[in-house]
């Protein structure tokens, strides 16, 4: 296993070897508030680019993280980045995430599975007292079919008013695919010029 990576206060990340000399990329992210000014914002949406163009396409990829974002239920949208069962209400910081996972083919694993909103939800506002989804598991698209369940944990302590997330997986992994090098093919027809084979011959 590889060092973890600090990329900053807010990202970081972590390469593991699985089998058939394949990879998995974690990476934990910890994204501004929405009251956060939009330079700070900019900043975290430019390291965590920087972190997902970086990563081997051949690698699992999955993104663990806080990102202070409502990514609402619009399925007919966003089918191809959120699943049918996600919670109303989208805000600023939810549609940049979402068009971040647009961009990268990325899937939020939480939207997938019909359950109880109690295992959806991640944290409450203390005003409104809603309960909102703000934590997520994120996984290429192409990956869907790892993810068995990704669900809220409502009685873990972890010292945060955030339930914590988890996300049961079954990875298949496939060798990877090498492309071969085709093969030089020799210039018959060069051979044919009188100054060539006076070249070979005095090579030979």
């Amino acid at each position: 296993m590889e060092t973890p990576v600090a990329i900053s206060e807010r990202l970081m990340t972590l390469r593991i070897p699985l089998v058939k000399k394949r990879f998995m990329t974690l990476v934990c992210a910890y994204a501004p508030t929405l009251a956060a000014d939009a330079a700070e914002k900019d900043l975290f949406y430019e390291d965590f680019y920087a972190i997902l163009r970086r990563v081997p396409t051949t690698d699992k990829l999955f993104v663990l993280g806080d990102f202070n974002a409502r990514v609402a239920a619009d399925y007919h949208t966003w089918n191809d980045v959120i699943g049918m069962h996600g919670v109303v209400n989208l805000n600023c910081n939810g549609l940049r995430l979402l068009n971040t996972c647009a961009e990268f083919d990325l899937l939020v694993t939480n939207t997938l599975f019909q359950q109880r909103s109690q295992l959806k939800t991640t944290r409450m506002y203390p005003r409104s007292k809603h309960w909102h989804m703000l934590d997520y598991i994120l996984v290429r698209r192409r990956d869907r079919q790892d993810v068995l369940l990704t669900r809220a944990m409502r009685g873990a302590e972890c010292w945060t008013d955030h339930r914590m997330v988890r996300t049961s997986v079954r990875l298949q992994i496939r060798s990877p695919v090498y492309k071969r090098k085709p093969k030089k093919r020799l210039n018959i027809r060069a051979y044919s010029s009188r100054e060539i084979q006076a070249e070979l011959q005095i090579a030979v």
